[in-house]
């Protein structure tokens, strides 16, 4: 496994990303997950979008220490990039918290259940409006 550091920037307009990636192959197709990054992309498309590995590790705590040096409060609150947290924590993945086998089989048997007992169907009390209404059938009129 391989723990990168990686910038993703908008060939566009010239705003970028940083962020942590634990992969088996560093040039994966991953541009990363920030939310604010995830909109550029969905708007700009991805090939307007280029990542480059600024740093490789071989172990976890190295790649979160060097996120945390990189993407700072002051760092964040550039207007040229799409960071909005400060680095070094990440995605529950990186944290490492997993849920315990209990918990994960609460959550089977909710799903299994179809989701929580007594809450109401989002579409309850609405109408089904038909596309033919309002037009007058010919010869049922």
């Amino acid at each position: 496994m391989r723990y990168t550091i990686y910038k993703t920037t908008n060939l566009l307009n010239g705003k970028f990303y940083i962020g942590k990636h634990q992969t088996k192959r560093p040039m994966d197709s991953y541009l990363g997950s920030g939310l604010a990054l995830k909109k550029a992309i969905s708007k700009y498309g991805r090939r307007n979008f280029k990542k480059e590995i600024l740093f490789d590790f071989d172990n976890e705590s190295e790649m979160n220490q060097k996120e945390k040096e990189l993407i700072t409060e002051e760092f964040i609150s550039r207007s040229d990039t799409y960071n909005k947290g400060i680095g070094g924590e990440g995605g529950p993945h990186f944290k490492g918290k997993k849920h315990s086998d209990a918990v994960k089989s609460r959550i089977t048997k909710h799903l299994r259940k179809g989701g929580v007992k007594g809450s109401i169907p989002w579409n309850k009390g609405l109408r089904f409006k038909s596309a033919c209404s309002s037009v007058e059938v010919a010869g049922l009129s």
